[in-house]
């Protein structure tokens, strides 16, 4: 080592400064190449892949702010379709329409003497559902009874009313009425358009 020293020392002045630059130069370049280089590549990368998971975000945002959305439109367009439902039932449910209809006479002060379910008839999207009542009361009590009825959410249309057999009880002038009462249910996608009668048992 001291004889590199001694012949290093006796190296004009010029030569040392050359040599000295030298090998800053290559430990420059060597840096430069080795590791600037490799860093700036990593950057390089991790700049792309910041990128790409910036985009990734912004469209899950975006997604989440649209299911949101999404997720209010399904419950208003459920809430809507139950509200339909009251009106045009799945199934024909006749057990509850005569629940009904029953504490509607009572409300009415009528008595419903027949209640007789007809044959379905198959519409487009939907079953009509006829039911024949006979009921008793006086003229004021069977129009509120109808009224009544024309309120309910379920759709229930009555006609062919005949009214007759007047008499007089409890100081009231009774009458009876026959009609035809119509209710409805919606028909599954398969089903609709069929145009197909289906029977039905009657009930009194």
């Amino acid at each position: 080592m001291e004889k590199f020293y001694t012949q290093f020392q006796k190296i004009p002045m010029a030569t040392k400064a050359a040599i000295v630059l030298i090998i800053i130069g290559l430990m420059a370049g060597g840096h430069y190449y080795f590791i600037y280089l490799d860093q700036q590549e990593q950057l390089g990368r991790l700049g792309k892949k910041l990128s790409v998971l910036d985009e990734e975000l912004q469209e899950k945002q975006e997604i989440a702010g649209n299911l949101s959305k999404f997720k209010k439109k399904v419950e208003y367009l459920r809430q809507k379709l139950e509200e339909k439902k009251k009106n045009l039932p799945d199934d024909s449910n006749m057990d509850q329409l005569l629940k009904t209809l029953n504490e509607l006479s009572e409300k009415s002060d009528i008595r419903i003497l027949k209640f007789a379910p007809h044959s379905e008839v198959m519409r487009n999207f939907y079953a009509e559902i006829p039911v024949s009542m006979d009921i008793e009361g006086n003229y004021h009590e069977i129009l509120t009874f109808f009224d009544k009825i024309a309120k309910e959410d379920r759709i229930i249309n009555v006609s062919n009313i005949v009214m007759k057999s007047p008499k007089i009880a409890s100081g009231k002038v009774m009458l009876e009425a026959s009609c035809m009462a119509k209710t409805f249910r919606s028909l599954p996608p398969q089903a609709a358009g069929t145009g197909v009668e289906k029977k039905k048992s009657g009930t009194k």
